[in-house]
């Protein structure tokens, strides 16, 4: 069992931020700016998947069930389709096994992962 302070450390570390961020007056400057560039950006053609190893998917649910992973791994992992449809039918049975966490399923799902990963012989 992982203690609250080393859980506590261990988030420590994962934070990535800078800690700086743009606030006030910078920020609404910047807003004519950004919002165009980020309008276009999501009309933008483009990829809408990504692609993921069976490996990557073992980590991710790895990480979630043992509570490893970052803040927002879950989040990334879930909401963003994955290429290889084998494994984003494990994505999607993933995000629909929670909150609240069935964790019985995601272990199922892990083993899932691990066999396509055997199958087709990556590491």
């Amino acid at each position: 069992m992982v203690s609250r302070s080393q859980l506590t450390a261990q988030y420590e570390r994962m934070q990535r931020g800078s800690g700086k961020a743009i606030t006030g007056w910078a920020a609404i400057l910047l807003l004519p700016i950004v919002i165009p560039i980020a309008i276009v950006a999501h009309l933008w053609p483009g990829k809408k998947t990504i692609d993921r190893t069976p490996e990557d998917v073992v980590g991710y649910l790895t990480d979630f069930l043992e509570g490893t992973g970052g803040d927002g791994d879950w989040d990334d992992f879930e909401s963003v389709a994955i290429t290889d449809p084998e494994l984003d039918d494990i994505r999607r049975r993933a995000a629909l096994a929670g909150p609240p966490y069935d964790f019985a399923t995601l272990r199922q799902l892990i083993s899932e992962a691990a066999a396509i990963q055997s199958r087709r012989g990556t590491p």
